[in-house]
């Protein structure tokens, strides 16, 4: 190994004197008290904890699979102005092999989260038959039934139309809504995420102890078959986890819709996270002025984009106004709170930070692309709540003693996440110092 490997190895390793080296104590407490929480939970609100604790891992889960993306992408692209700053991304790809673990409490909720889990052959939930363990009727626990249609909660008439019709949905989906191959599905997307995770982070650690430049070709070549397993698997968490909450809903787009909003979170977390390092000391002029252009460049393009899917999605459902299409909508309209917060995550997540990071100024700002980022991270943690609690019950006005259980999930969830990605940020190089494209990020200029 040559002198000029060896001294940027030192120079970008996380001193013992630094707030960042005990950073991950911090959140493992902070993950404790979050599973004390939702210990609490779980023993005294069962039929709730399904849907917060899905909506915590969620969270996590998006986090994850945008870092991935990133991180897939400077790979399939050969980028040179990002290997100072794809070192970020890499520690929160690092966190993959805790998801398993994370999923392990939903699998004792499934017959509460989704209606189709005790189905039988001709499409009918039993759970929605029998009620939930403690004797309310399922369609009570998931807010009165599916939103499209009036009824009084509780009250499951088999004889209405829109069950009928239901039924008969569940019934063709039959082939892929069920217990066996939804097990399978997930087991097979854990074991291709943590093989995708654990050759982006391996590789790239090693080639800074051995300089090695095969190791850049090796992940240049690995790039297009991971991102297309990554593009399935992510579909397939997508809608075995969250939309079959709502089981007889069509949507082609939801998957797309899944990976935006992960995509936006991680630009954004890679942002706050290499500032948090500036403003430490831990890097100087390796990450600068136009690094931060570029990712807010591209966590403004997918922000964009996340809007478009999302609107097309919306709008298309809308103007075809098929039955089965239109119910995830009616769910999130008919409640005039959740009409509300449905209009906030559009203007708030979208409206206030489009304006706000479109100017060059603030890209080039570091106090100010900081305020962006976070405020996109906090939104995402509206928008996860938004996809997955309506399901539970409709919209309460937020106040803690509400919102409680959800507090408790995710802090659980993030908390155990982030300490094993803040633990292996103890354990190598902030920048990947033996990357051969490194000089071209320390010499960038954004044009």
């Amino acid at each position: 190994m040559s002198d000029a490997t060896k001294s940027p190895i030192k120079a970008y390793r996380i001193p013992e004197n630094s707030a960042f080296a005990s950073l991950w104590k911090i959140t493992a407490a902070i993950a404790v008290i979050g599973i004390l929480i939702a210990g609490a939970g779980f023993a005294t609100q069962s039929d709730r904890f399904g849907f917060s604790y899905l909506y915590a891992f969620i969270t996590v889960f998006t986090l994850w699979l945008g870092s991935v993306f990133f991180t897939l992408i400077q790979h399939l692209t050969a980028a040179g102005w990002s290997a100072s700053v794809r070192r970020a991304s890499e520690f929160f790809v690092s966190g993959v092999i805790v998801l398993p673990f994370l999923f392990l409490p939903l699998l004792t909720q499934t017959s509460t989260l989704y209606p189709w889990w005790n189905a039988d052959h001709s499409g009918e939930a039993h759970a929605q038959d029998h009620g939930d363990a403690h004797g309310a009727p399922a369609e009570a626990a998931h807010g009165g039934g599916h939103g499209a249609h009036a009824r009084a909660p509780g009250v499951v008439d088999h004889h209405a139309p829109h069950h009928k019709i239901e039924a008969e949905i569940l019934a063709k989906k039959a082939g892929y809504l069920n217990k066996g191959f939804w097990y399978v599905r997930a087991i097979v997307c854990f074991l291709a995420w943590i093989w995708i995770g654990r050759r982006l982070v391996g590789w790239s650690t090693a080639q800074d102890a051995t300089g090695d430049k095969q190791l850049t070709n090796k992940l240049k070549g690995f790039a297009p078959v991971a991102t297309i397993i990554y593009a399935l698997t992510l579909t397939i968490g997508a809608i075995d986890w969250v939309m079959s909450l709502e089981p007889a809903w069509y949507s082609t787009m939801y998957g797309v819709r899944f990976f935006a909003s992960g995509a936006v979170t991680s630009f954004a977390a890679i942002i706050v996270l290499t500032m948090g390092w500036k403003r430490a000391g831990l890097v100087g002029k390796e990450i600068n002025t136009e690094h931060y252009h570029d990712l807010g460049k591209l966590m403004f393009g997918f922000l964009i984009f996340w809007a478009y899917v999302t609107f097309s999605e919306f709008f298309l459902t809308w103007y075809a106004a098929i039955p089965e299409e239109v119910i995830y909508f009616h769910r999130r309209w008919d409640d005039q709170s959740w009409r509300l917060l449905s209009c906030a995550v559009v203007g708030v997540k979208f409206i206030f930070p489009f304006f706000f990071v479109m100017s060059r100024n603030i890209k080039r700002n570091n106090t100010a692309i900081t305020i962006g980022a976070s405020w996109i991270l906090t939104l995402h943690l509206v928008e996860m709540y938004y996809l997955v609690m309506p399901y539970y019950k409709p919209f309460e006005p937020i106040q803690f003693g509400g919102l409680w259980l959800e507090l408790g999930c995710l802090m659980a969830t993030l908390g155990v996440y982030l300490t094993v990605v803040l633990r292996n940020m103890t354990k190598h190089s902030l920048i990947a110092v033996g990357d051969p494209r490194l000089p071209r990020a320390l010499n960038f200029v954004n044009m």
